[in-house]
C-alpha cells in the first residue's frame, strides 16, 4: 500500500515528516512500531513523501488512509477527522433492476449518476492519483475514494448496460476482454456481473471493455459491493491478475463501509465547496442497496488482569486500555469481577474478517501500547509436566530394548513417488487406491503419502551398506496414511488415543548385513539372522509386559514363506520377515533384509503396567555351586528350576562357568546364586539353610547332584 503523508495530514495531526529525513522520521518509526512496516520511501515535488507499507494478508483495514489513521490515533490517543461526506444518498431507486443469485456477494449497491460534459477533476484529488487526466475524471475519483476508505468501486457506462444487473457464478469457463484491452479466460465458479446479454465485469477483479466509461459518457452506474474473499483470490490467481480491487477484497473489506464510500464519492463528484468554480457537477439520480442480512455482532471477552499478564504490564491502567480499544473501533463494556475487570468487546465491522479471540484483542492492545513498553522478562513458568501421550508412553517402554539390540532411530519422509505406488500395486492389487495423493506436490518423488514404511527403510539399509556399514539396523516410530474402506461417520463417538480416520502410528524395524558390527566370526546364516531379529522383537514385547509368540502371516510386501505375525498374548499386533525380493531389488539392496511393523494402536491397548523392581541397598550374599550336568541336558533348565523354587531371599541366579574334562561323560556347570532382601540384612545361617533346601530339591526331584 502507498501512503501519501500529505493525504494523511488532512485526516489528523501527525509528527512532522520533512522530506529530507523522511526515511528516519518519527512518523516512519511509529508506523514500523505499530506493525505497519515501511518497505520504502519515495519523495517527489508533486506528491511529497510516500511510504510503501507492507500489509498483512488478514488486515484489509490497513490498505487505506482511514485504517492507518485509526492505528495512529490509538497509539497517540489523538483524534482524527473524517473528510466531508454527503448528508445522504438519494431516496430514488436506481433505474436499473438488480438480481443477486449467489450468496458469494453479501452486499451490493448501485448508484446512478449523471455526468457533465468535460467534467473536470478536483485539484485535491488530482494531487494523489496516478497520471491524473489519463482516465475520465469519475474513474480517478473512484480510485481516490478507495485510497481514503478502502472500498473498491467500479463505474459502468449506463448506455452500454442492457436491461438489468445480474450477479451470479460462472458455470463454465468464460472469455472476456478486460479494461486493459487484453483477453482473459475466467474460470468456472467465478463471481460474474452480467446484464441480459453479456458479462460486464469479473466481480472483485476487473471490469470489461464492453461497458467501460469514456470521455463521452453522460450517465453511469457505480457498483460498490462485498464479494467472497476466497472466490476473488481463486479467480484472480487463475486469470493471472492482481488489481487494486482484488488485493483489497482478498484481505477483507468493511461490510458496513459501502454507503460511507458512496457518500464521499457524491461529495467529490459534485464539486462541493466551490473547489472548481463555474464547473458543472455530477448528480446522484438513484440508489439501490441489497444485503443478505445484518452483519454479525461478534463479542469477545477479555479481563484486565489477562491483558496485564500477557503484556507483562502489571500497572496497565483500565482507562488507557479502554481509550485505545475505542480508538480502534471496539465498543467496550466493562464490569467488575471481584478484584478483576471483565471487558466485553463488540468487534468493529472492518475487523470481522480476522478478529475472533481474546488473543487477537491482546495483540491490538500490544501494538497500540508499543512493545517497547513490555518488559523483556519471562513470565512465571508452570512446572507441571503434561501427561505423555500413547506414542510417548510406548516409546519410553521399548527404547531400552531397541537400543540394547543395536537399533538406531531414524526419521524418513511421509511421502513417496507414483513409481513406488506402482511397485506396491504390483505386489498387492488394490493397494494403489488406498493411497492419499497430493494434488499440488512440489516434487514427483513426494506425490503420495505412504501406506507402508518397507520401501523407505529398505532404501535406507541399501544406502548404508553402500557406504560400508556392516550392520545397519534401524527403527522408526512413524505414521502411515491410507484411505479407509468406509468414510467415517459424522456422529460423535468416543475415540481411542491413537484413533485416526486416515492415519495410524506404527513401530518399524529393519536390519541387513551382519547382526553385530564387532563380530569377528563368519556372517550369520539367514536362519541365525532371523532368530536374532525375532529375539529383538521378543525383547520389545517383554518390555511392554506381555508374552510374545508368532503365527501365520501373508503380508504381500514380505517374502512368501519367510514371514510371521507378531502376537502379544493371543492378539496379532504386527508382522515381520524377509523383505520381498521385488522390493529389495527396486531399492538396490543386493542381500536379504528383515522388516517388522507393529500397530501402536493395538500395542497400546494390550500393554500392561510393569512395576519396577524394588532396589535394595543392603549387602548381597553369593554362593557358587557346581553341578554335574548330563551332556544332553540344557544348563538353562537348571536356572528355570531355581526360579520356580521361589526360595526366600534369592535375588538372582546365573551361570558363571561351563567345563568338561575329556575323560568325563558329563559337564561341570557352575551357578552363582545371589541372596538379598530389601527390608533387612540376611545372615549366613539363613543363606546356608536356603542352599540346603535348593540342593535337596535338585537331587531329590530332578537327579541333579552337586560336585564336591
Amino acid at each position: 500500500m502507498k501512503l501519501h503523508v500529505r493525504l494523511l495530514e488532512k485526516w489528523m495531526e501527525i509528527p512532522e515528516c520533512p522530506p529530507e529525513i523522511a526515511n528516519r522520521s518519527q512518523l516512519r518509526h511509529t508506523l514500523d512500531d505499530i506493525g505497519l512496516e515501511v518497505k520504502s520511501v519515495d519523495v517527489t515535488p508533486e506528491k511529497g513523501v510516500v511510504f510503501t507499507i507492507e500489509t498483512l494478508a488478514n488486515r484489509g483495514d490497513h490498505l487505506y488512509v482511514h485504517g492507518v489513521a485509526r492505528e495512529l490515533a490509538a497509539r497517540t490517543l489523538a483524534q482524527f477527522k473524517l473528510p466531508t461526506l454527503a448528508a445522504r444518498l438519494t431516496d430514488r431507486k436506481a433505474s436499473l433492476p438488480i438480481r443477486r443469485v449467489t450468496d458469494k456477494c453479501s452486499r451490493y449497491a448501485l448508484l446512478e449518476m449523471s455526468l457533465p460534459a468535460d467534467m473536470p477533476l478536483r485539484n485535491d484529488v488530482a494531487a494523489f492519483v496516478d497520471e491524473p487526466g489519463k482516465h475520465p475524471a469519475i474513474v480517478d475519483i473512484l480510485n481516490y475514494v478507495q485510497m481514503e476508505f478502502g472500498q473498491p468501486m467500479h463505474a459502468f457506462d449506463a448506455d452500454k448496460i442492457d436491461g438489468e444487473i445480474i450477479i451470479d457464478v460462472a458455470t463454465k469457463v468464460e472469455e472476456i476482454e478486460a479494461l486493459d484491452g487484453k483477453t482473459y479466460k475466467v474460470p468456472e465458479g467465478s463471481i460474474l456481473i452480467r446484464d441480459r446479454k453479456k458479462i460486464v465485469a469479473v466481480a472483485g477483479v476487473i471490469g470489461c471493455s464492453n461497458s467501460m466509461v469514456t470521455a463521452s459518457t453522460r450517465k453511469i452506474y457505480v457498483e460498490a459491493a462485498v464479494f467472497d474473499p476466497t472466490s476473488v483470490r481463486i479467480t484472480a490467481r487463475a486469470m493471472g491478475l492482481s488489481t487494486d480491487a482484488s488485493y483489497a477484497f482478498e484481505r477483507g473489506v468493511d461490510p458496513e463501509g459501502i454507503q460511507t464510500a458512496l457518500k464521499r464519492l457524491v461529495t467529490l463528484a459534485e464539486g462541493s465547496a466551490g473547489s472548481i468554480p463555474g464547473a458543472e457537477s455530477a448528480h446522484a439520480l438513484g440508489f439501490t442497496y441489497l444485503e443478505s442480512g445484518a452483519p454479525e455482532k461478534r463479542k469477545v471477552k477479555v479481563t484486565l488482569n489477562q491483558l496485564r499478564r500477557e503484556l507483562n504490564l502489571p500497572r496497565l491502567d483500565e482507562v488507557e486500555v479502554t481509550a485505545r480499544l475505542k480508538h480502534l473501533g471496539y465498543t467496550v463494556d466493562a464490569t467488575a469481577a471481584g478484584k478483576d475487570r471483565d471487558l466485553s468487546l463488540t468487534i468493529p465491522s472492518w475487523r470481522l474478517f480476522d478478529c475472533r479471540s481474546p488473543e487477537d484483542v491482546i495483540e491490538d492492545v500490544a501494538r497500540s501500547v508499543s512493545l517497547n513498553r513490555v518488559r523483556p522478562e519471562l513470565p512465571p513458568l508452570d512446572y507441571e509436566v503434561a501427561p505423555k501421550n500413547a506414542v510417548e508412553t510406548i516409546s519410553l517402554r521399548i527404547r531400552s530394548a531397541l537400543l540394547g539390540n543395536g537399533f538406531f532411530e531414524v526419521i524418513t519422509k511421509g511421502f513417496y513417488s507414483a513409481a513406488d505406488v506402482a511397485l506396491l500395486e504390483g505386489l498387492q492389487r488394490g493397494v494403489g487406491a488406498q493411497h492419499v495423493a497430493l494434488k499440488n506436490s512440489l516434487e514427483q518423488s513426494n506425490s503420495h503419502m505412504k501406506v507402508t514404511n518397507v520401501i523407505h527403510l529398505t532404501k535406507l539399509l541399501a544406502a548404508n551398506r553402500k557406504r560400508g556399514v556392516r550392520a545397519p539396523k534401524a527403527f522408526e516410530l512413524c505414521r502411515l496414511f491410507s484411505k479407509p474402506a468406509e468414510l467415517p461417520s459424522d456422529e460423535p463417538r468416543e475415540r481411542d488415543a491413537l484413533d485416526y480416520n486416515y492415519e495410524r502410528d506404527v513401530l518399524c524395524l529393519a536390519s541387513a548385513g551382519r547382526w553385530s558390527d564387532v563380530e569377528w566370526r563368519k556372517p550369520e546364516s539367514l536362519e541365525d539372522h532371523a532368530r536374532l531379529f525375532k529375539g529383538a522383537i521378543a525383547a520389545i514385547i517383554k518390555s511392554l509386559g506381555c508374552e510374545f509368540s508368532v503365527g501365520k502371516s501373508e503380508n504381500k510386501f514380505l517374502h512368501p514363506g519367510m514371514q510371521a505375525s507378531i502376537k502379544m498374548g493371543r492378539s496379532v499386533v504386527g508382522y515381520f520377515g524377509v523383505v520381498h525380493p521385488t522390493v529389495r531389488e527396486a531399492c538396490d539392496l543386493r542381500e536379504e533384509a528383515f522388516f517388522a511393523e507393529l500397530d501402536l494402536r493395538l500395542v497400546h491397548k494390550l500393554m500392561s503396567k510393569v512395576e519396577a523392581p524394588a532396589v535394595s541397598d543392603l549387602p548381597p550374599i553369593s554362593r557358587d555351586v557346581t553341578f554335574r550336568i548330563d551332556l544332553k541336558e540344557q544348563a538353562g533348565r537348571v536356572l528355570r528350576i531355581l526360579n520356580e523354587l521361589n526360595l526366600d531371599g534369592v535375588a538372582e541366579a546365573s551361570i558363571i562357568d561351563d567345563f568338561r574334562k575329556q575323560e568325563e561323560a558329563f559337564r561341570r556347570v557352575t551357578y552363582r546364586v545371589t541372596f538379598q532382601r530389601v527390608d533387612r540384612t540376611l545372615k549366613h545361617d539363613e543363606v546356608d539353610a536356603a542352599m540346603g533346601t535348593l540342593l535337596e530339591a535338585l537331587k531329590g526331584k530332578h537327579g541333579i547332584e552337586m560336585i564336591q
